[in-house]
């Protein structure tokens, strides 16, 4: 019975130790991993600076080119109307 007891405590001193190793090592990835979210965070956020960059160019140069395209097609709407009006009026005559 004495064995069967002094086995137990082995094993249960035994396993402590492992568990505490393993919670140290756990403790010191995730000391590892926190850093490297740090540094992705950082990255992340100048690279969102970029895409804002990027976004405000895309939104500038779209406006531009509606701003042209609605210009030439008042433009030819005008020409276009012009023409009907003086076919009107040469059919008046």
């Amino acid at each position: 019975m004495e064995f069967l007891t002094i086995m137990l405590t082995v094993l249960g001193i035994i396993l402590l130790t492992v568990l505490i190793i393993l919670f140290v090592r756990l403790n010191f990835t995730i000391s590892r991993i926190n850093i490297l979210l740090d540094d992705l965070e950082a990255k992340m956020k100048t690279v969102n600076r970029v895409f804002t960059v990027v976004d405000k160019v895309s939104d500038s140069v779209s406006l531009v080119s509606d701003k042209m395209v609605d210009t030439i097609a008042g433009i030819l709407a005008k020409l276009f109307a012009r023409k009907k009006i003086e076919k009107e009026k040469e059919e008046e005559f």
